[in-house]
């Protein structure tokens, strides 16, 4: 494995930015999502051609508030419809793409399984086969899910066997098989590279979806109401939006620069040390919540209806070895800048998501060509990461 190895662990992810996509046309799928607009951001900031297809952005979401109309191209549309895809494609020819767009939560897959089916795998099918026809296209990740894998002891890695026992898991799978499919079938002689990227459970700022756990504690914190937690002996691998981003980046760079021996499905995720259950990543948001000045919060134990995993640890040690990756953070930083982040939004009245959320892209980059010109492969301790 170590043979194929062709980006040196010394590579920051300003380089890459500036290597891969300055001045490329950049097609990102559900840019309006929580970690589409992150990536949007950090696209547009370093100089890419952005190009999004989403759904509308969600009131009061991360893309609205921080004006990513205004930042990117914004096609609104959906990737089940066949024909908006092929359109987008053939009319702004992206040379790199990052397919997100999904039903994206567990929970809500109990309740519509054919939406989810529909857009998790067949909309997959449909940006592949666009990217099949299309000419300028040489790189693709498929962003699907740390619950693809089969229910399984230990860490997973990216040998295990796929699987899901609910609707959202099982559709993550299907997205996988199907890039897999699309990747032997025509793009391994075509000229277009295509990865898949499993991450772990991602944390940050803006991210105020319904039924996730960070963003149920800070809505609890604005209403000043309790939070009832569904299930908090479960345990999950948390790690910051940009540290997913990073990989995502690192991936695409390495599928420009080298292709085949890259096109295979990749974990990215903390440390398996840094797993830790719903109770207690509660616990310490909390704390560093009140450590900012906010007030307490009442935290309940509710009943988990629906099938949920119990325990779920990722295995990213090939993409450690294989892409220089490795994340930036632990979890008490991952933990200190989103609740910095929430902060803000919660408690300033001038909050502007653009200047904050850019302000915490330009400190993790600059940590990062910190760390790389040092040649420190660990992440910051959390006084490191945070501004103060």
């Amino acid at each position: 494995m170590e043979d194929l190895v062709t980006l040196p662990p010394t590579s920051s992810i300003s380089s890459t930015l500036e290597r891969s996509f300055r001045d490329r046309r950049v097609l990102i799928t559900g840019h309006n999502g929580f970690v589409g607009s992150w990536l949007s951001l950090v696209l547009a900031n370093a100089g890419a051609d952005v190009t999004g297809l989403s759904l509308d952005a969600e009131p009061a979401g991360l893309a609205d508030t921080l004006g990513l109309t205004g930042i990117v191209r914004s096609i609104v549309g959906d990737v089940r419809d066949s024909s908006t895809v092929d359109a987008v494609v053939n009319t702004y020819a992206p040379e790199a793409v990052f397919h997100l767009a999904a039903q994206s939560k567990v929970l809500p897959s109990y309740a519509e399984p054919v939406i989810t089916f529909d857009t998790n795998v067949m909309g997959t099918v449909n940006v592949l086969d666009a990217l099949r026809r299309a000419s300028s296209a040489r790189t693709c990740v498929v962003i699907t899910s740390d619950k693809c894998y089969a229910v399984a002891e230990g860490s997973h890695v990216e040998t295990d066997s796929l699987g899901g026992e609910d609707p959202y898991s099982a559709s993550k799978a299907g997205a996988e098989i199907v890039a897999h499919a699309y990747q032997t079938s025509f793009f391994s002689s075509s000229g277009m590279s295509l990865a898949t990227a499993r991450a772990g459970n991602i944390l940050g700022g803006g991210d105020w979806a319904d039924q996730r756990v960070v963003p149920d504690v800070m809505r609890a914190a604005r209403d000043h109401r309790p939070l009832v937690l569904r299930r908090p002996l479960a345990v999950r691998p948390w790690q910051h939006v940009l540290d997913a981003v990073s990989g995502y980046l690192r991936l695409a760079d390495a599928l420009e620069r080298d292709g085949t021996p890259y096109a295979e499905s990749w974990n990215f995720g903390p440390e398996v040390s840094e797993a830790v259950t719903v109770g207690e990543l509660v616990a310490r948001v909390t704390s560093k919540w009140a450590g900012l000045g906010g007030a307490p919060i009442d935290i309940g134990v509710g009943e988990a209806t629906l099938g949920e995993r119990s325990t779920l640890v990722l295995d990213s040690s090939k993409a450690r070895a294989r892409l220089g990756w490795a994340p930036l953070f632990d979890l008490d930083a991952t933990l200190t800048w989103t609740v910095e982040w929430y902060s803000e939004a919660l408690n300033s009245a001038s909050f502007d998501a653009q200047r904050v959320t850019t302000a915490q892209i330009d400190r993790y980059l600059k940590l990062d060509d910190d760390r790389t010109r040092l040649g420190a492969p660990s992440a910051p301790t959390p006084s490191t990461a945070s501004r103060h």
